[in-house]
This record gives C-alpha cells, sequence and structure tokens, in this order.
C-alpha cells in the first residue's frame, strides 16, 4: 500500500512539473578568437589579418602562446605560425562558427551548390585542396599552394 501511494505521489510530482517550452535554441557559445596584442587572427568575418599573421610568425613565442607553431607550410615552404584552433574537426555548417574562419565539407566530393555537413579547419594552414561550407551549402573545391 505504501509503495503504491509513493508511486502515485511521484506521477503526481511529474504531472505537475512545467512542461519545457518548444521553442528552446542552445545558446550559442562564442567562438574563440586567436591572436596577438588584443587583435584577432580571423575575424569574425572569416578573414586573416594579414599583419596578426606576420606578426605571430616574427615571433615563436606569442605564435606558441596563440596555441601554434612556426613551420614551413606550402610548396615554397615559407614559415608561418600555424596555430591549432579549439574547435578543431567541430560540427558545423557556416564558417562564422570556427575559430578559424572556415567550416569545410566533411565528404570531400561534396557536389557545389548542394546542401553539405562541415568541420571547423583544424588549423590556419592555408595550402592544399578543401570545400568551403557556408550556411549548410558546399562551395567550389578550392586549391592553394
Amino acid at each position: 500500500m505504501i509503495r503504491k501511494l509513493a508511486l502515485a505521489l511521484a506521477f503526481l510530482a511529474a504531472a505537475c512539473t512545467a512542461p519545457a517550452p518548444e521553442d528552446q535554441t542552445k545558446a550559442e557559445v562564442p567562438v574563440a578568437r586567436v591572436g596577438i596584442d588584443g587583435r584577432p587572427l580571423v575575424s569574425a568575418d572569416g578573414v586573416v589579418d594579414s599583419a596578426v599573421q606576420e606578426a605571430l610568425t616574427a615571433d615563436p613565442a606569442a605564435c606558441a602562446k596563440a596555441g601554434g607553431e612556426v613551420r614551413p607550410v606550402c610548396r615554397m615552404q615559407k614559415p608561418m605560425c600555424v596555430v591549432t584552433f579549439a574547435d578543431a574537426n567541430k560540427a558545423c555548417s557556416d564558417s562564422s562558427e570556427c575559430g578559424s574562419g572556415r567550416c569545410l565539407s566533411v565528404n570531400t566530393t561534396a557536389t557545389a551548390g548542394q546542401a553539405a555537413k562541415g568541420q571547423c579547419s583544424p588549423t590556419n594552414d592555408p595550402c592544399g585542396c578543401y570545400q568551403r561550407i557556408e550556411d549548410g551549402v558546399a562551395l567550389p573545391t578550392i586549391c592553394a599552394d
């Protein structure tokens, strides 16, 4: 009898709780920006500030503090501060969601102009072939060297 009463009270308590609002949106987590002297390496619109990039490359200690390392990149093997971003490989549908400013296609053969899933670029290394995702749509593949 006591079990039945306890069970009834539990159901009553559950029924009295307010339902969760249907239009709950996840709070957006701000994208962490790396840089030097208070200036971000990548702007909010995904553009790399070349002056900040050069300053980080010229100062290996500042590069390391930003989470990177100076190393040769591309075919010319020019030294560059390559930063590994905290949100590397996080699911995304637009570059504005990524600290690197680049949401890249998960499927390297996605058709340009079609819906596609992406992941935040792990680094700011500009070399190689990649396909950006903007507003959930694949853009044409780009190869840079």
